[in-house]
């Protein structure tokens, strides 16, 4: 499908003040918006208003650390039906850093909810019916009061590309906060491998 140079062009914020429901203002068919923050809100406030906009839908999140409070949104929005299906993709050593939040975690979401990696990839995926919306972020699950990036694109084709791999990681690695290194190193070989015939023509 063809663009339209509308489609095409970028909304660009720099947000020293505003809110997650400011930088979510204009997202439509077809759109993206990149924005730079102060910290002033967290991913987990993207997550909430695009959801909101869009009316709910389904969310794959990838990580490297999530703190216990934005997890407990999550499982809020889940038990709202603001969030159909949820899936955690995070890394792995997070199961041996955050030995208290994987308990906390194991109490609100079943294992089949969560797949570890050698990930220090941020992105979250959120879809309905009408959306399929990607978010790629420099921001952790967790509030950081520093300068952070966010570009949210709601369009198939980067959807696609970062659902087929986290479709391939949830399939390659056993449920559960695995922290076993050479499993999820094994895992991940085999996920890329089966992706990159789709997508990539270079190692």
């Amino acid at each position: 499908m063809q663009l339209t140079l509308e489609q095409k062009q970028a909304k660009y914020a720099y947000s020293k003040n505003g809110s997650a429901k400011n930088a979510v203002e204009g997202l439509k068919k077809g759109s993206r918006i990149i924005g730079l923050t102060q910290g002033q809100f967290s991913l987990i406030d993207l997550i909430h208003e695009t959801l909101s906009l869009i009316g709910g839908g389904k969310v794959i999140l990838s990580t490297w650390s999530a703190g216990i409070k934005d997890v407990n949104n999550v499982k809020w929005m889940c038990d709202t039906k603001l969030i159909d299906s949820f899936l955690l993709i995070v890394d792995h050593s997070y199961a041996t850093r955050q030995m208290n939040y994987v308990l906390q975690i194991g109490e609100l979401f079943p294992k089949e909810n969560i797949r570890t990696s050698e990930i220090h990839a941020k992105f979250v995926l959120i879809w309905n019916e009408e959306y399929k919306i990607s978010i790629r972020t420099s921001m952790n699950l967790n509030a950081n009061k520093t300068c952070e990036t966010y570009e949210i694109e709601e369009g198939e084709e980067a959807f696609k590309f970062y659902h087929d791999f986290a479709m391939s990681i949830a399939k390659e690695m056993p449920s559960g906060f695995v922290a076993d290194s050479s499993v999820v190193t094994r895992a991940q070989d085999r996920a890329f491998n089966s992706v990159q015939k789709d997508w990539f023509t270079n190692d």
